[in-house]
């Protein structure tokens, strides 16, 4: 229940609102996917006008609290996924996490001849995999991954149906392929035109990029993946040691 908690003259009212709702985040009463009152609501109830409100409001969008949805209103922002410590597939991950996986393909080429740093970057010869999807959970799009696998190592591996079936699953079941280790690269941008419509995101809103390179029992490399994850889902945690 929304009532008027305004307390300091001293603190801009603005700040007032924006500490009131992140309380009431903290306190559960508001909880991920609620939606607020509407800016002139707020304004009638804490007596102060809508550019104060919007001022507020816009700042905990920035801040990643709040979300805008276009011609529907302003929500609490979902929890963010943590980047996971541990090597898992993007299916494997989601269904630890409770949520339901999904893909959608967007890109399956094979390219005949590829390109001696193509080549060099897989230590492969011979044709390559490029495969495009769009990583969902929950029905939500959560990241586009781009892998580039050698086909002389998984013949016939570009006729699986990518869509509904695990990579890393197809590999280790149907190729013997023990995935053992991954480096990544990880950078935070922009995302482009294209990116931001499938992600479903702002073009302000930043993403992680990451670039993995995956090698097998053999320390092998079986794939080069470079993937789009958005930053307003994830977080990247890591350990340190000194």
């Amino acid at each position: 229940m929304w009532r008027n908690e305004m307390s300091s003259k001293k603190i801009p009212l603005y700040k007032q609102l924006k500490q009131i709702i992140i309380k009431k985040i903290e306190r559960g009463e508001l909880k991920p996917g609620d939606v607020l009152p509407p800016e002139r609501e707020l304004a009638e109830l804490f007596e102060m006008s809508r550019v104060t409100v919007r001022q507020a409001i816009s700042e905990l969008v920035n801040e990643y609290v709040l979300v805008r949805r276009h011609g529907s209103g302003t929500y609490v922002a979902e929890n963010k996924i943590p980047h996971g410590k541990k090597l898992k597939s993007f299916s494997e991950d989601m269904s630890l996490r409770g949520m339901m996986p999904g893909s959608k393909i967007c890109e399956k080429n094979i390219i005949t001849n590829p390109s001696a740093n193509m080549a060099a970057e897989l230590r492969s010869e011979g044709n390559l995999l490029i495969l495009k999807r769009l990583r969902l959970a929950d029905l939500e799009p959560l990241a586009i991954e781009t892998s580039m696998l050698p086909i002389n190592r998984f013949p016939g591996i570009e006729d699986r149906d990518f869509q509904n079936e695990s990579l890393y699953q197809i590999l280790e079941d149907e190729y013997n392929i023990k995935i053992i280790k991954a480096q990544q690269k990880i950078e935070v941008g922009m995302p482009t035109p294209q990116e931001s419509e499938l992600l479903q995101i702002n073009y302000t809103t930043p993403v992680f990029r990451l670039r993995q390179v995956t090698f097998d029992q053999n320390d092998t490399i079986i794939e080069i993946a470079h993937s789009v994850y958005r930053g307003d889902r994830y977080n990247i945690e890591t350990e340190i040691y000194r």
